[in-house]
């Protein structure tokens, strides 16, 4: 028994050697942790690409069309299409409770800045190194954000 609780021990230890710390900008505050779904695709948050009672991706040729947004740290380039995915990305988050629980952009649009920061979960840009690289769906990531415009810090720790 003893044994066994050293492995699992031993494992966990080389399992959190694993993690990476990155820096960026906070654009939305707070703080967040969960699975990161990985887009190399820009995402639109308005209700006809990602519906508003299911946080299922149904853009037509998306690579990620089928997958859920809900609960994850959500990482893409930047938005596409307009102000109404500001609207449902809030909705998303506070309404139909399918939305992300934060998101990470190589620059996030003000249409994800205003749904972001109505919806209270961080958004983060300009991070030390290209999140679509150093970031792979699966991973668990968390996210310190205390202050627009101030340092955020992502951890990733890499899928197992």
């Amino acid at each position: 028994m003893f044994g066994t609780g050293l492995a699992f021990t031993q494992s966990k230890e080389v399992f959190m050697s694993e993690k990476r710390v990155l820096r960026g900008v906070t654009r939305s505050k707070g703080n967040a942790a969960g699975e990161a779904l990985v887009s190399e695709q820009p995402i639109s948050w308005a209700p006809f690409a990602i519906p508003n009672d299911t946080g299922i991706i149904s853009i037509f040729e998306h690579k990620l069309r089928g997958q859920s947004v809900k609960d994850k740290i959500v990482v893409y380039p930047t938005v596409y299409g307009s102000t109404t995915g500001s609207i449902g990305l809030f909705f998303k988050v506070k309404g139909s409770k399918v939305g992300p629980k934060a998101i990470i952009c190589r620059q996030v649009h003000p249409i994800d800045i205003g749904g972001a920061i109505a919806g209270e979960i961080p958004a983060v840009d300009s991070l030390d190194q290209d999140p679509l690289q150093a970031i792979k769906t699966g991973d668990w990531v968390e996210i310190r954000a205390d202050e627009v415009g101030k340092e955020a810090t992502v951890t990733i720790t890499p899928k197992a």
